[in-house]
């Protein structure tokens, strides 16, 4: 049958024309007429019956004889039987052959169209020539009916025409051999060819409007199908993502532990070169990882705006401190004019956008200059990145906002990642309810600009403690690190060890381990055989005699963890983690810390430090 919640016509609905092979059998054809005759008939017939009930009662107040009665009663008998027919057709058992119906149709069809004949013949022998025209009115009436409502099953249809009208057409000629007569009994045989023809073109078009409706349910499902691999294609993409990002986490993780250890290591000029190049190598490859993450992320709707206050100042300054490196060695020279302008957005997303766009134009434009600013536009604010780089072919200016599309430009060779920054800062943009333009000539360079920023008023904030002597906040502090990955915890405790941190780690965590021996905890989250950091981090602080900071270390999804985590004034730290953003944390914990007496934190830092950590697209914020 046709698809009721897809495409098909109602038509098609109404008919029941379509089986689910839909193969154009005989029984497949007779069916779908059946129902398509049926759908009406019960109500069609009892219009019969009522219309001959009228012209019954007319014909005996003009006494035409005896056979009135006898007309009316079969009439009567006649139209109940088929209005019955159709109705039982309606709820009959699948067992039971549709063509017994559709063969009693066409009986009782026939023999309604006999009576109608012997009526006009037996009117033209006991009436008036004006009771025979009245008797053709109704006839004819009738016979339009019957057109209308049997055309599709032909065989009914052409003998209730065939049985009534060369009878009438007979009345007419024994109502009298005049010309009146004769002509009109001439008008009656091609009135009766013309319902034919009328008939005929009718059930023509309803064939082909079942066929059109056939066809298009074909297609329908062929594209429900095919619309079913692609959304199951797109799901495979995102947990293949979101696996291999995981899957790259650990050791991108461990070896950015390991080459920030080796800085403060003495190194030879070629040993500093080669660590230099890894840590490019490194930086390059986390860039990517997270683009599979935000990717992954949005394609599984886990990424939800927060909007609020955002100094657009603060955050381009971030992005520009955060790309001058790249910069540096790409021969970009980057110019920023500071904006004292709020706007309300979601800083991360934000950020992340801008970031995007940054990276974009310094990696496909080695040697340009870049400008970074804010301008008034259609009565709102935007983010201005502008490049005298190579530009963009107008051809490929909207198609670089897909995924995994890059564009080759000159001397582009290093360039690296998979074409995702782009396709990101669209998606976000959309999520936000802003716009992404650009503007390119080749040669002349590219202008991207954020668009639909509106304003806010600027938010208050406590002040910002001096970071100046971090590494003294950090001497002492004792740290339980808790990790199964044997890479991951060596990285930690050297680099640990290294800020002068009295470190303990271990890959799994027991009643004997004492919490009041440690000043913070630093868990992973998938621990061995199925255990859970953020447990282990609640119960020992329950064992514990004072609250203990503590920071969760995951590999996986974050948004299931953020609630939780703000309960529990646990910091979240997405893999792969920057040496700066732990460091960050630390000593948010140390400053925590420092009442010892209290059972909860004495400082926000803690809370601070989780929220700015737990959205991945703003890790890179992060390093203060």
């Amino acid at each position: 049958m046709v698809d009721e919640q897809g495409s098909g016509s109602r038509l098609g609905r109404w008919l029941g024309v379509l089986d689910v092979d839909r193969r154009p059998t005989a029984e497949h054809d007779e069916n779908w007429r059946l129902n398509y005759l049926f759908s009406i008939a019960t109500v069609s017939w009892i219009i019969h019956f009522c219309v001959t009930m009228l012209a019954g009662v007319v014909l005996l107040q003009a006494g035409l004889g005896a056979w009135v009665p006898v007309w009316m009663v079969s009439m009567a008998l006649l139209s109940l039987a088929l209005a019955t027919v159709a109705l039982a057709y309606r709820h009959r058992k699948e067992a039971t052959s549709p063509e017994v119906y559709g063969a009693a149709h066409s009986v009782l069809t026939a023999a309604i169209g006999l009576v109608w004949g012997i009526g006009a013949v037996l009117c033209a022998m006991s009436a008036s020539t004006e009771m025979l025209t009245f008797y053709t009115l109704v006839l004819g009436g009738t016979a339009l009916g019957a057109v209308s409502s049997q055309h599709i099953l032909m065989r009914s249809c052409l003998l209730s025409i065939w049985t009534s009208v060369p009878l009438l057409a007979l009345a007419w000629l024994v109502n009298g051999v005049s010309y009146g007569p004769l002509a009109t009994a001439g008008m009656m045989v091609l009135f009766g060819v013309t319902l034919t023809v009328l008939a005929t073109r009718m059930n023509g078009a309803v064939e082909q409007n079942v066929m059109l409706a056939d066809a298009l349910a074909a297609r329908n499902e062929v594209l429900l199908r095919t619309s079913a691999g692609l959304a199951e294609a797109h799901e495979e993409k995102s947990r293949f993502l979101a696996q291999a990002s995981h899957d790259l986490r650990q050791p991108i993780h461990a070896i950015g532990l390991f080459v920030e250890y080796l800085h403060g290591v003495r190194l030879g000029r070629e040993g500093r070169e080669v660590l230099h190049n890894i840590d490019r190598s490194l930086e390059s490859l986390t860039r990517l990882c997270r683009s599979l993450l935000d990717l992954s992320a949005l394609d599984v709707g886990r990424v939800k705006p927060e909007i609020g206050p955002v100094s657009l100042g603060e955050l381009m300054g971030e992005v520009i401190r955060q790309a001058s490196e790249p910069a540096l060695a790409r021969n970009v020279t980057i110019r920023f004019r500071p904006s004292r302008y709020w706007v309300r957005s979601d800083p991360a997303l934000l950020h992340t956008m801008v970031q995007n766009l940054v990276s974009n134009a310094i990696k496909y434009a080695p040697g340009a200059q870049l400008l970074v600013g804010v301008r008034r536009r259609n009565g709102a604010l935007s983010i201005v990145v502008a490049d005298t780089g190579p530009g963009i072919a107008s051809e490929d200016q909207q198609r670089i906002f897909k995924e995994f599309v890059q564009i080759k430009a000159p001397d582009t060779a290093e360039a690296d990642g998979l074409g995702l920054g782009l396709s990101i800062v669209h998606r976000l943009a959309e999520m936000l309810g802003l716009r992404v333009t650009v503007a390119s000539k080749l040669t002349e360079g590219s202008t991207f600009c954020i668009d639909g920023l509106g304003e806010a008023q600027p938010a208050s904030r406590p002040r910002r403690q001096s970071p100046a002597g971090h590494v003294h906040l950090l001497a002492g502090l004792r740290v339980l690190v808790v990790d199964d990955d044997r890479a991951v915890r060596d990285s930690t405790v050297q680099l640990l060890t290294r800020w002068g941190c009295a470190v303990r780690a271990t890959d799994r965590v027991t009643l004997a381990t004492d919490p009041d021996e440690f000043d913070f905890l630093l868990f992973d989250q998938e621990l061995a055989d199925g255990e859970i950091g953020l447990s282990h981090i609640r119960n020992m602080r329950a064992r514990s005699s004072c609250w203990i900071p503590a920071a969760l270390i995951t590999g996986g999804r974050t948004d299931h963890l953020v609630e939780p985590c703000k309960a529990e004034e646990v910091a979240i730290l997405a893999k792969p983690v920057r040496p700066t953003q732990l460091r960050s944390v630390l000593l948010s914990g140390a400053a925590g810390r420092t009442n010892l007496n209290q059972t909860t934190p004495s400082s926000e830092a803690m809370p601070a430090a989780a929220v700015r950590l737990v959205t991945p697209s703003a890790r890179s914020s992060a390093e203060t």
